[in-house]
C-alpha cells in the first residue's frame, strides 16, 4: 500500500501504528538487545573496536536503496517512500559512499525539475500521476542543493551554474541581516512535523546558509564577502543560550525554549567538508554535554535507549500538538523526542573529535550496537516513547542517510 501515497500520506499512516505497535514489540527487541551488549562486555579483548563489523551495515542499507528509474539511478531514503526521490537523501547517502557518479545522477533528478523561482523541490516523484502528492515545501532543500552542487564541482563535475544562481536568489528571498528566516507551517527542515505558527528562524536552516555561503564562494558565484560569512556564522552561534547551555530549535517562537541537538550537524558538515567552523567549540561541547545529561531514556535495567533528538530545555518531551500528524506527535515517538541515530552520533562524532572522551566513545558504541546489533539495518527513529522504550517500526529500517555515521566516526577517530 505504500507504492500508492506520499510521505505526507505514509507520515499518517505510520501514525495511526506507531506506538501501539511498538509496545508490542518492546520486549524481544530490547532482550536482543540487552543480550549483544552483555556478550561485547564480557569479551572486550576481541576486537579494537565493538563496532567495527557492524558499521558496514550503514553502507548496506544505504546502497539498499539505490533504484534506476527512467534509465537513470536515484537513491531513496528508505523502500518505506518508492515513489519519490528527496534531496537530503540523494545528497546525503552519496555523499557518504563517496560516490561522485552516483551524487551527478542523483542531482540531475532536482535540477531539471528546479521552479521558475528558482526553488528546489523537496521531493521528485518517478511519475508525473504522483506529482500532486509531492508538492514542494518550502524547506532547507535549495540550500542543500547549493551545497551539493559545490561538492561535486569540488569533485570535478561539471555542474549547471545558471541553476545555482537561480537557486541562490530563492535563498536570498528568505535572508534578512544574514539571518536566514522560514515560512509558517510544517515540512521546513528536515524535522517536518515540527508545526512553526509564525517565521521563524531555525538553527539548523540557519547553519546550513552558512554552508550554502561556503559553497557559493567556493564557486566563485554571487559575489559572497567575508563580511556576509562572519555575519551569519555569527547568527548561527547565536542560536546558543548559556541557560540551559545548549543550541535552541529556534529564535522567534515558542520554539525558541526547545533544544534541538540537530542543530549541531551543519556544524559537522562545515568541519569536515570545509575544514571551517562557525560554531565555538564550547558551544558543542555543552550541547552534547546537555543533551547527555536531560535527554538520554534509559531501560528499566537502568542501559542507555536513546537520546531525545528535539525537547524541552529540561529534557522533557513536548506538547503533541506543537507537532503536524496526531498519529506520530506523541511524547517519545518520532520527532517529539524520538532517537534519530544520524543526527546524535555525527554531533558526538564533533564532541569526540575535540574531547577524545572514553565515556562519550562508549556511549557512540551503545548507540550503535543498539542500532544495529539486532538486525544489522540502519533505523530512521528508534521510539522513547514510555512503555515503548528502545523499540522500532520495522518499516523504518535500512534508513539511507545513516550512512554518514560511518564518516563522521572514522573523521572524528572514533573507530
Amino acid at each position: 500500500m505504500a507504492d500508492n501515497r506520499s510521505r505526507r500520506d505514509v507520515l499518517k499512516l505510520m501514525g495511526l501504528v506507531g506506538v501501539t505497535w511498538a509496545t508490542t514489540q518492546w520486549a524481544a527487541t530490547q532482550l536482543a538487545a540487552t543480550q549483544l551488549l552483555t556478550d561485547q562486555a564480557a569479551a572486550p579483548g576481541q576486537a579494537a573496536s565493538p563496532i567495527a563489523s557492524l558499521l558496514p551495515d550503514y553502507f548496506t542499507s544505504t546502497r539498499h536503496n539505490i533504484v534506476t528509474r527512467s534509465a537513470q539511478r536515484a537513491m531513496l531514503s528508505s523502500q518505506l517512500y518508492p515513489k519519490a526521490t528527496f534531496v537530503r537523501d540523494a545528497f546525503y547517502g552519496p555523499l557518504a559512499l563517496s560516490d561522485v557518479g552516483l551524487s551527478a545522477e542523483c542531482l540531475r533528478w532536482f535540477a531539471r525539475t528546479q521552479l521558475p523561482t528558482g526553488q528546489i523541490r523537496t521531493a521528485v516523484p518517478f511519475a508525473h500521476s504522483d506529482e500532486l502528492d509531492f508538492a514542494p515545501g518550502d524547506d532547507d532543500s535549495t540550500l542543500l542543493f547549493i551545497i551539493w552542487s559545490a561538492w561535486l564541482k569540488r569533485n570535478r563535475v561539471p555542474i549547471d551554474l545558471a541553476a545555482i544562481t537561480l537557486a541562490w536568489s530563492f535563498v536570498q528571498a528568505h535572508v534578512s541581516d544574514e539571518q536566514y528566516v522560514t515560512p509558517t507551517g510544517a515540512f521546513r527542515y528536515w524535522a517536518d512535523t515540527v508545526q512553526f505558527e509564525q517565521r521563524e528562524r531555525i538553527a539548523h536552516n540557519q547553519g546550513l546558509y552558512v554552508l550554502a555561503l561556503r559553497a557559493m564562494r567556493f564557486l566563485e558565484l554571487g559575489r559572497i564577502t567575508d563580511q556576509q560569512i562572519t555575519q551569519a556564522k555569527a547568527q548561527y552561534a547565536g542560536f546558543f543560550r548559556s541557560d540551559p547551555g545548549a543550541l535552541t530549535l529556534g529564535k522567534d517562537s515558542a520554539w525558541a525554549t526547545a533544544i534541538d541537538l540537530s542543530a549541531l550537524f551543519p556544524e559537522f558538515l562545515l568541519r569536515w567538508l570545509y575544514d571551517d567552523t562557525a560554531l565555538p567549540d564550547a558551544t558543542i561541547l555543552s550541547t552534547v554535554d546537555r543533551f547527555r545529561q536531560v535527554a538520554a531514556v534509559t531501560q528499566p535495567d537502568g542501559s542507555l535507549a536513546g537520546i531525545k533528538i528535539i525537547c524541552a530545555a529540561n529534557g522533557d518531551f513536548l506538547d503533541r500538538q506543537r507537532f503536524f500528524e496526531p498519529g506520530l506527535n506523541w511524547p517519545g515517538d518520532y520527532q517529539n523526542g524520538g532517537y534519530w541515530p544520524m543526527y546524535t552520533l555525527t554531533a558526538f562524532a564533533l564532541a569526540y573529535r575535540l574531547t577524545r572522551d572514553p565515556a562519550l566513545k562508549r556511549t557512540i558504541e551503545q548507540l550503535i550496537t543498539i542500532e544495529l546489533g539486532t538486525d544489522h539495518q540502519s533505523k530512521e527513529v528508534i521510539i522513547l516513547a514510555p512503555g515503548a522504550v528502545g523499540t522500532v517500526d520495522p518499516a523504518r529500517s535500512n534508513y539511507t542517510w545513516n550512512a554518514l555515521i560511518v564518516p563522521a566516526l572514522k573523521w572524528a577517530e572514533a573507530v
